[in-house]
Parts: structure tokens; sequence; C-alpha cells
């Protein structure tokens, strides 16, 4: 088995992690919440995400590590051909994946544990307005993702 099957799989398995749990995220977990009592779908979605936040991280490394060895040389960001134009639209949507990541990571998320109303209490404005927010980037995100798909795709295609 060569190098480069070892390198394609791990970047193959990191890409499934790590979009597959954005997907499973925003469209399985999050509308199943409605099934759980209120005061319990914190606990769920706060240990569910901590668990993915780090599964996230360790394959964006993984994606990283193996995109760049895998990437022809002199290809990043070059535009000269179809290939070359898909494989950098996929660059710039990763890197704004990676900084909504980082956003929610060492932005939102301390900032809703912070929030988080005590046993009874009604949650504030502030609270709401920050879950939205994650909310709305989640989805954004989880959308990039299924860009990059794309993106692969029409690389495939123009190869």
């Amino acid at each position: 088995m060569s190098s480069q099957v070892i390198i394609n799989f791990l970047h193959l398995i990191a890409t499934v992690a790590w979009i597959g749990g954005m997907i499973f995220m925003n469209l399985i977990l999050m509308p199943s919440q409605a099934a759980i009592a209120p005061q319990e779908r914190g606990k769920l979605v706060g240990a569910v995400a901590k668990k993915f936040s780090i599964l996230a991280w360790i394959s964006v490394i993984i994606l990283l590590v193996t995109g760049i060895i895998k990437t022809p040389s002199g290809m990043m960001f070059n535009q000269d051909s179809n290939f070359g134009l898909w494989l950098t639209i996929k660059h710039v949507i990763i890197i704004l994946m990676i900084i909504i990541g980082l956003y929610i990571s060492l932005g939102l998320a301390p900032k809703l544990n912070k929030l988080i109303p005590k046993s009874g209490e009604q949650p504030s404005a502030e609270f709401v307005k920050t879950q939205n927010m994650l909310k709305t980037l989640a989805v954004v995100n989880m959308t990039f993702g299924i860009l990059v798909l794309f993106a692969i795709s029409m690389m495939q295609f123009n190869y």
C-alpha cells in the first residue's frame, strides 16, 4: 500500500468526520431536541458539541496536513485551469469554515456557557441571541461543507 493511498484515506475519513458531523448536528441532533425535556436539551447538546468539537478540530488538522501533501505542486491557489479554479474555490471555502469554527469554539461557545440560565430561570435575551447566532453559523458552516464536496466533484470532473 502506497503512502498516497494512506494519505488519501486519512483525508477522506477526516472529511467525512468533519462535514458529516456538521450534517448530523444540524439535520438530526438539533431538530430531535423537541423530544427531550427542555432542561435536558442543554446537557445533551453541550456534551455532544464538546465531543464533536474535539473530533472536528482533529479532522481539520488532518485535512490541512494531508491536503497540503495531496495538492499538486504550484496548484494551491492556481486558477490557470478549471481544476485549479475549483481547487481554489475549495480552499477559500475551507478557510472560511475554519474561521467560523474558530469563532464558534473560541467566542460563541464560551459566551453561551457563561450565559446559561440557572435552574428555574428564564434565558436572558443575550443567551437567546448568542444561541441563535451559534445555530446560524453552524448551518452556514454545514452549507459551506456541502459546497466543498461540490467543488471536489467539479475538480474530479475537470481533472
